[in-house]
C-alpha cells in the first residue's frame, strides 16, 4: 500500500501527532464524497498503526451486519488482541450462557467456559437486556483503559454515514448512539486518555461545542496536476507519459482518486500487456 500512497501525508501525520498526544484533537471526523479515497485512507492508518506497534480497530460499517452492544465489544476485543480482555469474555459468556429451566433437556451439552460462547443475550424484560448490555460495557471499557497502560489505541470507523437511520439527515442508529455515548464520550470526559478515534463516511455526525477540544474535521480534497503527474510516473512506473499525456488524463479525471486510480491501473495493463501507449 505505501506504494500507491500518494498526497495524504499531512492527514496520515495528523493521525500520528493525535496517538502521540501532540494534538489534543482525539476524534477526528472525515467526510467526503464517494471515490475520494476514504477507506484506502483508513486502511493506511491502520497499517502505519501496526508498523509502529499501535493496537487498533477497523471497522466498515457497510459490512451489512447489524451491530449491537454484543457484537460491538466482540469485534473490538478480538482485533485488539483477546488476551487483554479475558474480564469481558467471562463477563459475555456469563451474560449468555444457557440457563437451565423446568422443561429443558437437562442432559444438553453445555457451552464451554474457556473461550467466548458465541451466543446472544436473552432477556425478555428490556430492562435485564438494558442492565446486562451495561455490565458488559462497564467491563469492556475496564479492560480498554488498562489496555491504555501499554501504549495508544486507534478506532476506526469507516462508511459511517451507515451509522444513521436516515440518509436525508443524521439519525444516530443503536450502533452511532453506543460509540457516542459511550467510546467518544469517554474520550471528551478525559477517562480515555490515550485512544483516537477516526469516524470516515459520505457523511459524518456533528458535535456541539462541548466537544471542540477533542474535535477535528480532516479534510480529503481532489489530487492536483502535480500529483496525478506523481503518482502515474512515480508509484505506477508511466515514467513513458510526457507532460501532454499528463496534462490530458489531469482533465479526464480532474483529480478525482478513484478515477486516477482505474486509469493507472489501465495503463499499467496496456504496458504489461506489450501494447504502446495510443494504441
Amino acid at each position: 500500500m505505501h506504494n500507491l500512497f500518494v498526497n495524504r501525508q499531512q492527514q496520515l501525520e495528523h493521525v500520528r501527532r493525535s496517538l502521540a498526544e501532540t494534538s489534543s484533537r482525539r476524534i477526528i471526523r472525515i467526510s467526503a464524497g464517494p471515490g475520494m479515497g476514504k477507506s484506502w485512507l483508513l486502511r493506511r492508518f491502520a497499517q502505519d498503526a501496526a508498523e509502529h506497534r499501535v493496537r487498533r480497530v477497523l471497522l466498515d460499517l457497510r459490512d451489512g451486519h447489524a451491530y449491537d452492544v454484543l457484537s460491538l465489544v466482540r469485534s473490538f476485543r478480538d482485533q485488539l488482541g483477546s488476551d487483554a480482555f479475558h474480564a469481558l469474555t467471562m463477563a459475555i459468556n456469563a451474560a449468555t450462557a444457557p440457563r437451565i429451566g423446568p422443561g429443558r433437556d437437562d442432559h444438553a451439552p453445555q457451552a464451554t467456559t474457556l473461550r467466548d460462547n458465541l451466543l446472544i443475550i436473552q432477556a425478555d424484560n428490556p430492562l435485564v437486556m438494558q442492565a446486562i448490555e451495561k455490565r458488559i460495557t462497564q467491563v469492556f471499557f475496564a479492560c480498554l483503559q488498562e489496555l491504555e497502560r501499554h501504549g495508544p489505541i486507534l478506532f476506526l470507523f469507516d462508511s459511517y454515514e451507515h451509522a444513521s437511520s436516515s440518509t436525508n439527515q443524521w439519525l444516530s442508529n443503536l450502533t452511532d448512539r453506543w460509540i457516542t455515548t459511550e467510546l467518544l464520550t469517554r474520550i471528551r470526559d478525559g477517562q480515555l486518555r490515550h485512544t483516537v478515534v477516526v469516524l470516515a463516511g459520505r457523511r459524518v455526525p456533528s458535535f456541539g461545542n462541548e466537544w471542540d477540544a477533542v474535535t477535528g474535521l480532516l479534510p480529503v480534497g481532489l489530487f492536483s496536476h502535480a500529483d496525478v503527474a506523481y503518482y502515474l510516473r512515480e508509484k505506477r512506473g508511466l515514467t513513458m507519459l510526457s507532460d501532454a499525456d499528463i496534462a490530458a488524463i489531469f482533465t479526464l479525471v480532474r483529480g478525482h482518486p478513484q478515477l486516477l486510480a482505474m486509469m493507472g491501473d489501465t495503463l499499467v495493463r496496456l504496458v504489461d500487456s506489450g501494447a504502446s501507449y495510443g494504441d
